[in-house]
């Protein structure tokens, strides 16, 4: 039996105010958005961070998948025109799949293991599914959802679908990440004095 991918409290936390300050740098947090514009912005005025894109065959479903290569000081955004195109139009999953890479990018996987990280759609019992097969990918995940969705996952008075809708994310990572994020634990520990430390800076 596959043992169940968990995030401590503590680390949790970390990537929730790491990617709520990468937020902020770039949006207000009443502020909603569609990923590929934020791409835009945090990629503005540099020579070195760009984006790549390419079709699949037009007889194919394009690939929902992205990456992010990371060579040196050269950062590169790899994706499917039509998935960019579809996350302009709203399109959640397409929207997701990029913050996922994003968040690899801010939480600094790529120094801790190979340089291109791929969202990919992975096959299960209940059909194609984003289920995360390591803790990296789960994280990646998390910090998605913290990126788009913000300080609102706080609020008790939004629903996860309604929250989902709005920041153009997964409605089903955003309801696993609203829980933990309004957990007493977790607020808890949100609150405790924290020491300061040097941000990877998009």
């Amino acid at each position: 039996m596959k043992r169940k991918l968990t995030l401590s409290t503590p680390r949790a936390v970390e990537i929730y105010t790491e990617m709520l300050s990468v937020r902020r740098e770039l949006y207000d947090d009443n502020e909603f958005f569609k990923v590929p514009y934020a791409w835009y912005a945090i990629c503005e005025g540099s020579e070195t961070w760009k984006t790549r894109t390419y079709r699949t065959k037009h007889q194919e479903d394009y690939k929902r998948k992205a990456g992010i290569v990371v060579f040196g000081d050269l950062v590169t955004l790899v994706a499917d025109e039509r998935l960019i195109e579809n996350a302009k139009k709203g399109c959640k999953l397409s929207n997701f799949v990029l913050a996922h890479e994003i968040a690899h990018l801010a939480l600094d996987h790529h120094a801790q293991n190979a340089v291109v990280k791929n969202f990919q759609l992975f096959s299960g019992l209940s059909g194609m599914s984003n289920l995360p097969p390591t803790i990296e990918e789960w994280e990646a995940n998390f910090a998605a959802v913290c990126f788009q969705c913000g300080v609102a996952l706080e609020s008790s008075q939004l629903m996860a679908i309604d929250l989902a809708h709005r920041a153009f994310s997964d409605v089903n990572t955003v309801r696993k990440v609203q829980k933990l994020v309004q957990l007493d634990v977790f607020q808890q520990e949100l609150k405790r004095p924290k020491p300061k430390y040097e941000r990877i800076v998009l």
